[in-house]
């Protein structure tokens, strides 16, 4: 399988007029810019879109805050149903690879359950979702109370800065998602204020080890997959990794980052939901850099209760957001 080093497919759009005036002739072009860049691979990566430099550092600073901590400290958060800590290989997203090679620390909104950093009810992971201080046992799936690191991490070098930087990214995500909806003739404003409404929506704080590039080939930072939810936002630091599989010829495509812009991909459920229209395109990560790399996801994944159906098959039955995720995450889990 070939390699390319230039992302030639991956289009670099600044969305600050649509922010500004959705309804402007530059809005329009935004639109159309990222709606071909859905339909020909699914990734493009967004400038412009306001979420300050300096927030997007200081998450970084809190996620190597909690990753340097000693091991036996870190453990201490894994293992509590839907909160904690996820350990170095606990998930395979391809089966012909061994599992991932990657540490997570998971945080949801205030509004939302954060979804497990394996992508799976079984993984470990560091989940953070809304704060209901009257509800009790048994919890409704993504729907735990919330815990922090407190003890280890002062909350104005970690939460703090998490959940300001959780509402601007949910923010940003809701955006995002009315750019390609507008993409689509057939679906309606309430359509999308409905999937959007208390959405499934987590930030994932990734770490993963370096790895030389003559070490076992099974063995990736991430393995080759596609992304369960709608859509996801994705912040580098410097550093290569992150690939992408081209459609047309199964050549990996580096995406290389840019400091401060994320790259967006299309996951499977808007595929479907938009009936292939917009493509969830595998793509792995890599670190053969020789330095450990850190990267900051957000998963934007819908209303739980939300009835997916493809956009051509009105008539068809559907399933919802929480029947499709949990699906997805059962396929993962290595435990």
């Amino acid at each position: 399988m070939s390699h390319q080093n230039s992302p030639v497919l991956i289009p670099t759009v600044d969305i600050s007029s649509f922010l500004t005036n959705p309804l402007s002739k530059e809005a329009e072009l935004v639109v159309s810019e990222i709606k071909d860049a859905c339909m020909a691979v699914g990734f493009f990566q967004i400038i412009g879109h306001g979420i300050s430099p300096d927030l997007q550092e200081v998450v970084f600073e809190g996620a190597k805050s909690f990753f340097s901590l000693p091991q036996e400290i870190k453990e201490h958060y894994v293992g509590s149903p839907g909160r904690g800590y996820e350990l170095i290989g606990t998930q395979a997203l391809d089966p012909s690879t061994k599992p991932d090679l990657k540490e997570v620390n998971i945080i949801l909104p205030l509004q939302q359950f954060v979804i497990s950093c394996s992508r799976s009810p079984f993984c470990k992971g560091y989940f953070v979702g809304r704060d209901v201080p009257n509800r009790q046992p048994p919890y409704r799936n993504f729907e735990y109370p919330n815990v922090w690191p407190t003890q280890i991490i002062p909350d104005a070098q970690f939460k703090d800065p998490i959940l300001k930087y959780h509402d601007a990214i949910c923010n940003l995500a809701y955006q995002v998602m009315k750019i390609l909806a507008r993409g689509l003739a057939n679906l309606n404003t309430q359509i999308l204020e409905d999937f959007c409404h208390e959405p499934i929506a987590s930030v994932r704080l990734l770490h993963y080890p370096p790895h030389p590039a003559s070490d076992d080939p099974r063995l990736v930072g991430a393995g080759a997959h596609t992304d369960f939810g709608a859509i996801t936002l994705l912040l580098q630091e410097d550093g290569s990794g992150l690939q992408v599989k081209a459609p047309e010829n199964d050549a990996w495509i580096d995406i290389p980052p840019q400091k401060g812009a994320y790259v967006v991909n299309v996951g499977d459920m808007l595929e479907r939901w938009t009936s292939g229209r917009y493509k969830s395109t595998i793509h792995r990560v890599i670190n053969t850099s020789g330095k450990d790399r850190y990267s900051v996801p957000f998963f934007f994944d819908g209303n739980l209760d939300f009835l997916l159906k493809p956009l051509d098959s009105p008539s068809e039955k559907g399933i919802t957001v929480e029947q499709h995720m949990r699906s997805r995450y059962m396929e993962t889990s290595t435990s």
